[in-house]
């Protein structure tokens, strides 16, 4: 955790007034973060994790900087007195940037979901043409990904509890795989993702979006896994009676709120046909892929445990039977 100490001895190459206060940021497991008021401001500081190469830090800086300079709300970095956007102490890598005044998502407020889907449009239009961007990692979500973790499930499973339940996995991914073939995915645009869409990373005032933060997962991917991303996480509605609580997911899609997402991003960067099509797919890979993680990393949990993590996957993808078709006409563009 980062202490009182540690905070005012990195101010010291900041012109920022001295250290007042400071809180522990209560979101980011990866990096340590404190909210800070000096005597000039309120202010972010980051502590980066020792595995989080220095290229990668300033990448992300320069794609910080090159949001802003398009007009997209994104955090601005300050540069300490010597210019530079980090201060290195004890082979630590400090950044400060500006606080930003806004509010947490709120459920309550299905309008938010409208300007989600225009900032996270607007941020795939911005992010062209950026220079140099990082090596493409592994295709986070092609139906193919899954058989190896119903792979290592079936070995682990020796007293066969979860034989049934697998196997309905295996011919569910082999649909999955009809549906979206590896070189289909591939086909799909691809660009430079903020790749960790979700409610912690959005500020709001009011229905509108101050700022998108938390740019470490940055890589070239199918935009359409940030759209996803973002759907499986806020465009949801209260669980369904008998919702599985150990489940990874809060509850399934609610149909209004995913029009109200993709009608927005598809008025700034309309989804192509392609996409539109395999958006049930890359949907229901979310689903699968979660709780088929959430079972693996949990070994020594009960079966009853590992079979409802399991469940909720099915029931999901059952969900999608239903809906496919609405899903597929809010993803559309007419």
């Amino acid at each position: 955790m980062l202490t009182h100490d540690d905070i005012a001895r990195v101010l010291a190459y900041y012109d920022v007034g001295e250290l007042r206060s400071s809180r522990p940021a209560s979101h980011g497991a990866i990096n340590e973060t404190a909210f800070i008021e000096t005597t000039v401001g309120r202010f972010v500081i980051r502590r980066n994790r020792r595995h989080i190469g220095f290229q990668s830090i300033k990448l992300r800086h320069r794609l910080l900087d090159w949001l802003r300079q398009r007009g997209f709300p994104a955090p601005r970095v300050l540069p300490a007195r010597n210019g530079d956007t980090v201060v290195i102490l004890n082979d630590r890598v400090y950044e400060l940037s500006v606080f930003i005044i806004g509010d947490e998502f709120n459920p309550s407020r299905p309008r938010q979901l409208s300007d989600i889907g225009r900032v996270l449009a607007s941020y795939h239009r911005a992010v062209t043409g950026f220079p140099d961007p990082p090596p493409p990692p592994p295709p986070r979500y092609l139906p193919s990904s899954l058989s190896s973790l119903t792979e290592r499930l079936i070995t682990r499973d020796l007293l066969g509890d979860l034989t049934v339940t697998l196997h309905w996995y295996e011919r569910r991914i082999a649909d999955l795989r009809r549906q979206l073939s590896d070189e289909a995915y591939a086909a799909l645009p691809h660009v430079l993702i903020h790749g960790d869409i979700h409610r912690d990373n959005l500020i709001f005032r009011g229905d509108a979006v101050a700022a998108l933060i938390d740019y470490d997962q940055i890589g070239i991917d199918a935009r359409l896994v940030d759209v996803a991303d973002g759907l499986v996480d806020m465009a949801v509605g209260p669980p369904p009676p008998n919702w599985s609580m150990w489940g990874v997911y809060r509850a399934p899609l609610d149909l209004e709120r995913v029009q109200l997402f993709l009608s927005a991003y598809n008025a700034i960067a309309p989804l192509s046909k392609s996409e539109a099509q395999a958006l049930p797919a890359i949907l229901e890979v979310i689903w699968l892929q979660g709780n088929l993680r959430r079972t693996l990393s949990t070994p020594d949990a009960e079966p009853d445990y590992h079979l409802e993590l399991l469940g909720q996957g099915q029931w999901l993808s059952e969900w999608m039977d239903r809906h496919r078709e609405h899903v597929l006409a809010a993803a559309m563009v007419y």
